[in-house]
């Protein structure tokens, strides 16, 4: 297996060709291009913290264009690498480690990760300089790099999601002297694209977003027309930040408190919400309930920049709607695609359900539904010019149903719906009607996460009610399909037993207290330190409780080992970017081929690099979803969609659990979609922020994608997140780890917190009490909690037990599969 041929062929079925007039791309061989950005020659790779890499020698866009036969104006090529190789290097401060001791419990591990990086400058241009390139080529490439935000840190809206003052600058000088211009974006997330109304010498568009390793030698392929783009987007473009409904919602300036929203901006109480002795006690809001991304705007009739699901090729396709039949799993929906131009490429087909009377007048009597929303898709194989293929779409029967608040259940309610077929949210048409007779209960719940009482009646949650909807569908006279209840087979949930052998009886509470916390001395980077704080605590003739048998693991990614109880250690490792080996295209882009195939190949291509490294769980995959473009960590998440989301994630884990001896462990559970004081500053008094959302945003679309990992990918380790959903920290949330994930979902494996120290989130008893198994890095600061918590009863030996128990099957997981 080359993983780097792998990373390049992820990379080209991913790139996304978002504008193309007259036909400016693909270049022809040999072409003068007027290379500009400092991008072209800094190409970014990766993203940063548990998501990055760090890679040597990745190729630039500029040299692998120049491999591929375009010639970059010299003058230009030489300003540029002059500039970058004189340029001073700032280097941030560096963090004294040996002082990594005193910082247990400090959070100063996050504010290392959490200093905003702005975006880098453009290098002031010589005008000599633009006016030689354009004696000599009337076409000029442009690259536009961000790499700003990460981990704890969002993105910010002036001089990052919009354009600097020096992009703006080069911009429009670049427009003024060259007829033609494709622009690249190298992002790590959405920018401003208002300004594409302003440069009509913009005739193409190129989404790379953060592409890996190879990406620069994808790049140049489709530039140069060896590649056909195929990629679609998994996000909306609106045409202007406000235009999201998240925008007035969600908090990124962490520089300045005052420009956090915290409870009181929404006329609410933090001490009814459990916040005490706080400064600030911030909160974001999801105004937008259950439309989010195009869900919105299609819902409401918004005008997008560029609509969900939208991607152009260097051809064009014909999708015809074919016949829809029932079967046992659900709906199956046909198309036939025929390349109707003049090149090789591919047609992703995309399906979306909406439901007749939606809006207003639905409220009355039923739930509100969005516009539409993405039920099924598959990607057409390489068609040559006038070839036609037949796909087969399976609508699951589960993807009918809405959650009902009122009842806690999901149902299918009776009415109406539409099938609807295209290329994009924006271009489709309808392929068939499905009649319900009457209502059919697809799973009984209870009610999980809801709003606290304290607030019930004071938010004002977005709703067809308040706001103007795009109104009716359309008549249709497709054909009409009629579901019944008895056409709807119950759904499988058996699982492993959650009972397990008790090995447990004959050990110590320290020795329990220290099956439930990760192996290492619970410091910031305990791996790169002087490792001379305990890894664990001691017995009475100074014997160590646990130890680490893992061969490669080190401190504060394994688990603990009691080897005479036949509990051996497990080793895991970051993150949704790879581990180390190859530097992967981060997810954001990869879920934009819309390809399984793709994401079920780099899921294999994981798995090896695990396997051979002896790593056990990889930290990854992210699904959070997209709710915002300025959140910090987009990059590594898939999209704005939960089922796309949801269907990334099975692939990739399905491909890495291939190979024996390795799982997946999904993030963030659940909830995450803001980066900014997601676990609060002890230092600055700061609380970690509450997501406040309904029970069925929550269930509908955040936990979606957690929820098919589980059902559908079988996985064995999910990852709690430091937020406080509605109140409540994930990792103390008795709702989500027990209730949810293991009552309805019949989850068997185990929960481990997100790696940081316990100066605000959840108390590692309280965390066990609840079901969240494992507290990492852990160590003995949280084994002192959590023995704290027995004494106190706030823990119990049995609780202590059943999470010792998770970990052991999750290790018997790992054991099995290694047979």
């Amino acid at each position: 297996m080359d993983r780097k041929l792998i990373a390049r062929k992820i990379a080209e079925e991913s790139i996304v060709l978002l504008k193309n007039d007259g036909h400016l791309l693909p270049f022809e061989e040999g072409k003068m291009v007027a290379f500009f950005g400092r991008t072209q020659i800094g190409t970014l790779y990766s993203g940063n913290g548990s998501g990055g890499a760090n890679v040597a020698g990745c190729g630039t866009i500029l040299k692998e264009c120049e491999k591929r036969g375009l010639t970059a104006e010299p003058l230009l090529k030489g300003f540029y690498q002059y500039k970058a190789e004189t340029e001073p290097v700032t280097e941030q401060d560096e963090f004294d480690w040996t002082k990594v001791s005193e910082m247990v419990n400090s959070g100063i591990m996050y504010e290392i990760f959490g200093n905003y990086r702005p975006s880098l400058e453009e290098y002031e241009m010589p005008g000599t300089l633009i006016y030689q390139a354009a004696e000599k080529t009337d076409t000029a490439v442009l690259v536009i790099g961000r790499n700003s935000g990460g981990e704890e840190c969002d993105r910010h809206l002036t001089e990052d999601y919009y354009l600097t003052a020096s992009e703006e600058k080069l911009m429009k000088d670049v427009c003024t002297h060259f007829a033609n211009v494709a622009v690249i974006l190298n992002v790590n997330g959405l920018i401003d694209l208002s300004w594409l109304k302003k440069y009509p010498a913009v005739k193409s568009l190129l989404f790379a977003g953060i592409p890996g390793e190879e990406g620069a030698a994808a790049i140049a392929e489709i530039l140069t027309g060896a590649v056909n783009p195929s990629g679609k987007l998994a996000v909306t473009v609106a045409e202007h930040y406000e235009d999201y409904p998240s925008a007035g919602y969600f908090s990124w300036d962490k520089e300045h408190l005052d420009h956090i929203n915290d409870y009181e901006t929404y006329g609410l109480s933090a001490e009814e919400n459990g916040s005490r002795g706080f400064e600030k006690s911030p909160v974001t809001f999801y105004h937008e309930d259950i439309y989010a991304g195009y869900r919105y705007f299609d819902t409401f009739g918004k005008c997008v920049r560029y609509p969900f699901g939208y991607g152009l090729a260097y051809t064009s396709f014909e999708i015809a709607a074919g016949e829809l039949k029932k079967t046992g799993r659900g709906i199956t929906v046909t198309a036939e695609v025929r390349n109707a131009g003049g090149r090789t490429g591919k047609e992703v087909v995309q399906v979306y359900l909406s439901k007749s009377g939606s809006g207003k007048e639905e409220q009355e009597n039923g739930l509100e539904r969005p516009y539409q929303e993405l039920k099924g898709f598959e990607k057409t194989s390489a068609l040559t010019p006038g070839r036609t293929e037949k796909v087969e779409i399976l609508i699951p029967w589960r993807e009918l149903a809405a959650y009902d608040e009122k009842k806690a259940a999901w149902v299918i309610e009776a009415g109406e719906y539409i099938l609807r077929i295209g290329n994009s949210s924006r271009q489709t048409s309808p392929a068939g009607r499905l009649c319900v007779e009457r209502e059919i209960l697809t799973e009984q719940c209870a009610n999980r996460l809801g709003i606290r009482e304290c607030n019930k009646g004071k938010l004002d949650f977005l709703t067809c009610q308040t706001g103007e909807t795009t109104g009716k569908l359309p008549e249709c006279e497709a054909p009409v399909l009629v579901i019944r209840p008895e056409d709807i087979a119950a759904e499988d949930h058996i699982s492993e037993s959650n009972g397990a052998e008790n090995i447990f009886s004959d050990l110590s509470i320290e020795e329990l207290a220290a099956l439930c916390v990760g192996y290492g001395p619970g410091t910031p980077f305990a791996a790169v330190g002087d490792r001379s704080d305990p890894s664990t605590i001691f017995d009475e003739a100074g014997n160590p409780l646990t130890v680490n048998s893992h061969p490669t693991g080190y401190p504060g990614y394994v688990s603990p080992a009691i080897e005479r109880k036949g509990i051996l250690s497990a080793f895991y490792k970051d993150g949704p970017a790879g581990i180390g080996g190859i530097a992967w295209p981060t997810e954001m882009l990869i879920a934009c081929s819309f390809d399984r195939r793709i994401w079920r190949m780099f899921g294999k291509a994981v798995g090896e690099e695990c396997k051979e490294q002896q790593v056990n769980v990889w930290l990854a995959p992210a699904v959070n979803l997209h709710r915002d473009p300025l959140c910090g960590r987009n990059f590594e998440y898939f999209s704005e969609d939960p089922l796309l989301t949801g269907i990334c994630a099975c692939e990739v884990a399905q491909g890495v659990q291939e190979h024996p001896g390795v799982i997946v462990c999904p993030k963030h559970f659940a909830a995450n979609e803001q980066e900014t004081f997601r676990r609060g500053n002890a230092g600055r008094k700061v609380d970690a922020v509450d997501s406040i959302l309904t029970e069925r945003a929550v269930r509908e679309l955040y936990l979606k994608p957690f929820e098919m990992l589980v059902r559908q990918a079988k996985i064995a380790c999910i990852m709690t997140s430091f937020n406080k959903i509605n109140g409540t920290f994930t990792g103390g949330s008795r709702d989500m780890c027990t209730h949810i994930l293991r009552e309805e979902w019949r989850f068997d494996g185990a929960v481990v917190t997100d790696w940081g120290d316990m100066d605000i989130v959840v108390d590692g008893a309280d965390a066990v009490a609840v079901g969240n198994d494992i507290v990492m890095p852990g160590g003995p600061p949280v084994i002192r909690q959590i023995l704290k918590g027995y004494e106190e009863g706030r823990v119990t030996r049995e609780q202590m037990e059943t999470a010792a128990g998770h970990l052991l099957r999750m290790l018997r997981r790992i054991q099995r599969m290694e047979k």
